[in-house]
């Protein structure tokens, strides 16, 4: 597969991954194998098997997957049979059999190329297919090193994840070598919600001057990066017209209500904003976009009501989900962080995490953990757990060696924000972090 066949600050960066999935962002990856696995059948496959392959290529893709099912009770064992009802439930649209299809194929053949492009593409569908699609990819780039496409699908499933150093580390690569529309406003949006939002617009406008207008489920994501870099009016033109449009056709608008709410809040109309977001209440599919709004709302306004309501809404949201995301948990902790009751439940979803990436075996992973642990710290100094020296000291040994990645240099700058008062020992390090160029407000002033 080449490149041609894969088409907030503070919290904001969080917020991004189920919007994503609700809205389809999927994968840039295309699938089509049918064509390249005709060709490569063994003279051993059975004709059943080769009827379903021509059936595919007809496009009579219920016969096929009736065709295929028949041959496969005679040879449950056929990679070929398995892959090509892997492909037909896909053509139907029927994700959850094709993941386990394609899961059968590659426990026949852990290296099948065909397998894992499908298992990546279909790592984008559903949150817990994520880490899936993600191994898959990295089984394929170890097999093509050189295919940014495949690249550029592991780096939007590591943003969907909320990995974001290793989601842009692997962009800085695809965006180097004339990546397509559809892989570019990926990246814009990834960018964008990984808290790079000059980064994000620049992306955004890279593909509006192909001449293609941004597509609705970037919609949320290009508000976002407007509202950040100083235009929320625009951002609230954008997103009423998609409202408008969205609402029309689909009905579930959670998310782009709260994106609108925040963009109303940011453009100074705070009753709109609270307006727009009325619907959502009592709606348990709107829980979690009604929450990060609500709180994000709360901040700005500094109200405690909006901020309180916000938590009940993500320990529902939480309660609901048996294995969430460690962006999600990690977004939790930090509303949570910011309302004095719920320090506690905060500084256990911060241990939670910093274990958990602790046992991660990926650098990028467990240099990240710089930030959780910073925000532990000041959590636990909070609640009498450490005392002043202790803090100190512990903040020191944690930076003494900054990131590389400035998606982890931002987020070290974010948390070490939150002391307050700052440590007049820590200048140094506020000095080196405004030395990377990293771009976070008010950081400036710790050093003034």
């Amino acid at each position: 597969m080449n490149n041609h066949s894969l088409g907030k600050k503070k919290l904001y960066w969080q917020r991004w991954w189920v919007f994503l999935m609700v809205f389809g962002l999927a994968g840039v990856l295309i699938f089509s194998p049918v064509e390249s696995v005709v060709p490569a059948l063994q003279a051993q496959v059975t004709s059943a098997v080769r009827r379903g392959y021509d059936l595919l290529k007809k496009g009579w893709v219920d016969n096929a997957i009736a065709t295929f099912e028949q041959a496969l009770k005679g040879s449950p064992q056929s990679k070929e049979g398995r892959l090509g009802l892997a492909i037909a439930y896909q053509r139907a649209g029927r994700d959850a059999d094709a993941w386990a299809a394609y899961q059968q194929v590659l426990a026949i053949d852990p290296n099948n190329k065909e397998a894992l492009e499908a298992v990546g593409e279909l790592g984008g569908y559903r949150a817990e297919w994520q880490a899936d699609g993600i191994e898959a990819l990295t089984t394929l780039l170890n097999l093509t090193p050189n295919d940014t496409g495949v690249r550029a699908q592991r780096a939007l499933l590591l943003g969907y994840q909320g990995r974001f150093p290793e989601a842009l580390a692997d962009y800085e690569i695809v965006l180097e070598s004339n990546p397509t529309p559809e892989i570019i406003v990926g990246a814009a949006q990834i960018y964008t919600y990984s808290g790079d939002y000059q980064q994000g617009l620049e992306l955004f406008d890279r593909y509006q001057a192909n001449g293609q207008p941004i597509p609705g489920n970037a919609a949320g994501a290009y508000a976002l990066a407007l509202r950040e870099t100083g235009n929320p009016a625009q951002a609230v033109q954008v997103l009423e017209a998609q409202l408008n449009q969205f609402s029309q056709f689909y009905g579930n608008d959670s998310y782009l209500r709260a994106d609108l709410a925040q963009a109303y809040q940011a453009s100074g109309q705070l009753t709109e904003a609270l307006s727009v977001l009325e619907p959502l209440r009592g709606r348990d599919e709107a829980a979690l976009p009604l929450a990060r709004a609500l709180s994000e709302i709360g901040r700005r306004e500094s109200r405690s009501d909006l901020t309180e309501d916000a938590v009940t809404l993500y320990r529902q949201v939480l309660a609901s989900k048996p294995k969430p995301s460690v962006a999600l948990v990690r977004e939790v902790a930090d509303v949570m962080s910011e309302v004095p009751s719920q320090w506690a439940s905060a500084l256990q979803l911060y241990q939670q995490l910093t274990e958990e990436q602790s046992n991660n075996q990926s650098l990028l992973v467990k240099s990240n953990n710089q930030s959780l642990l910073v925000k532990q710290i000041i959590l636990e100094g909070k609640l009498g757990q450490l005392s002043g020296t202790q803090r100190r000291q512990r903040l020191l040994e944690i930076t003494q060696t900054l990131p590389s990645e400035p998606a982890q240099q931002r987020d070290l700058a974010q948390a070490l924000l939150r002391l307050d008062p700052p440590e007049p020992e820590l200048l140094s390090v506020y000095q080196d972090l405004l030395a990377t160029g990293v771009d976070v407000p008010f950081l400036h002033f710790r050093v003034a």
